[in-house]
């Protein structure tokens, strides 16, 4: 045997070699690497569509803030005084302190003091003040809902759905960028595979060439060794040109702390995704997620806000009567009011009632409310039933992957031990450099098929991450469990 076939089938044995897919997508050591892991960790950390979530995150809980301060107590204060040609006409204070409850009834104390020597009767006061303390107390309809308790409740949950929606925004973005990391990966390990096939091409078209400057090997031989070879080079060609368009679209997600874009270094995607324990989709893990999903919570809290007014705008229908009553006492000291038994004698009353007649800009209002809370219903239901079934699906979908990979992993290795058989036949002469060519190349194919199952991986847990609702899962914090 020549010593160029001896190189050659010493080639042939290296492409058969065991495990050959590690060989051909080993990325560098840890410090030239980027992981799926800490890829994602990034740009949840930076990215400013994450960013932009946790801002809307925050103006919901500001709103809410600014919500609970309709019940804050205030404090108000006037002061009226008037003299006209050395004559005192009138000087009076009104001090008055508001405590708002969530029950609707507003707890009020009042001092006021009115001197003077022209002075309306009604305002006169005691010497040293007239001390109020009592209750304003909403009769019928309102004693449930109320303008001031209806804002509260909606901004509560306005504050719900903001965290939903930036849980769900960050879902989709980092399903995005999982899925662009995977096409990545691809990217990086067809270029590897590609680049591996032409050293191999080129080497054996070199030593096809010696054998037929020795007398060896037909002319023919080295035709073919060489069109191997441009064929491989051309493949080459256009993973590397894929590797850079998927360089640019990862390089994308990336941002520092200060909001400015980063550019990718020159590292490669490292180790594809490992293989998790998917969640088990049962009738109790779906009930679960169907109350638990960031969609589903946001679908809920809007129709529980229609809710809140339609109930606020039904009062509006309906009589709307309200009281007030206060003590009264001279003075400063509240020890100095009345009992409860003792009104009659020392003791402010009013009341007031509101009916409307025609009623058509309130019924109008409350047609309008009810159906936007019956049409936001059906939407609550519609979205939790579309979550069941998107994450049935997504289950369905990465079992399905982790299958193919481990029916592809036993693929390539008969692919290689078929090459491997073919490469002896060859030495033995039973067999032909295109049927060589051939083998190797199905290698080669299974290979990248290989590779793209891996990039499927990240993005079917991607897929299943939006559709169970938990980010952890693509990040590797948690198992992988619904979330309740």
């Amino acid at each position: 045997m020549s010593r160029a076939l001896r190189l050659l089938v010493v080639a042939g044995a290296l492409m058969a070699g065991p495990s050959a897919v590690a060989a051909a997508q080993d990325a560098p050591g840890p410090a030239d690497t980027l992981g799926l892991g800490a890829f994602l960790e990034r740009v949840r950390a930076s990215h400013p569509a994450a960013r932009q979530a946790e801002l809307a995150r925050r103006q919901a809980l500001a709103d809410l803030r600014a919500a609970r301060g309709g019940f804050d107590p205030s404090v108000s204060a006037s002061w009226d005084y008037k003299r006209f040609k050395g004559i005192g006409y009138y000087d009076e204070l009104d001090l008055r302190l508001t405590v708002p409850t969530p029950w609707g009834v507003d707890v009020k104390v009042g001092w006021e003091r009115a001197a003077g020597a022209i002075i309306n009767p009604e305002r006169a006061t005691p010497t040293n003040g007239l001390l109020s303390a009592g209750l304003s107390i909403p009769v019928g309809p309102r004693l449930l809902a109320d303008e001031r308790r209806t804002s509260l409740r909606q901004a509560e949950l306005a504050a719900e759905t903001a965290e939903a929606e930036a849980t769900n925004a960050l879902l989709r973005l980092l399903q995005q960028a999982a899925r662009d990391w995977g096409a990545w990966y691809e990217a990086e390990a067809r270029a590897r595979i590609a680049e591996e096939g032409v050293g191999l091409a080129r080497f054996r078209l070199d030593a096809v060439r010696s054998r037929v400057r020795e007398g060896d090997a037909a002319p023919i031989d080295s035709v073919e060794a060489a069109a191997e070879w441009e064929r491989r080079l051309l493949a080459a060609i256009e993973a590397r040109a894929s590797v850079a368009s998927a360089r640019l679209q990862v390089s994308g997600y990336l941002w520092d702390g200060a909001g400015a874009p980063v550019p990718l270094r020159e590292v490669r995607p490292g180790a594809a995704p490992a293989s998790t324990a998917l969640p088990t989709m049962d009738a109790p893990a779906l009930d679960r997620l169907a109350r638990g999903h960031p969609s589903v919570q946001s679908a809920r809290a809007r129709w529980l806000q229609a809710e809140a007014q339609r109930r606020l705008v039904l009062t509006q229908v309906l009589p709307s009567p309200s009281a007030e009553v206060s003590a009264l006492a001279a003075g400063s000291s509240l020890g100095a009011l009345p009992s409860p038994a003792d009104l009659s004698d020392d003791a402010k009353l009013s009341a007031n009632v509101r009916v409307p007649l025609f009623l058509r800009r309130e019924l109008g209002r409350l047609r309008a409310a009810e159906d936007r809370a019956r049409a936001l219903a059906v939407e609550r239901d519609k979205v939790a039933r579309d979550v069941r079934l998107a994450a049935e699906r997504a289950a369905v979908e990465a079992q399905a992957v982790e299958d193919q990979l481990t029916g592809q992993t036993h693929v390539l290795a008969a692919s290689e031990a078929l090459l491997a058989a073919e490469q002896r036949r060859f030495e033995a002469g039973e067999s032909s450099l295109l049927i060589v060519n051939l083998r190797e190349r199905t290698v080669l194919d299974e290979r990248q098929r290989l590779a793209q199952l891996q990039a499927r991986r990240a993005t079917a847990l991607g897929s299943l991450a939006v559709a169970l609702g938990t980010p952890q899962l693509l990040t590797g914090e948690t198992a992988g469990a619904p979330r309740r």
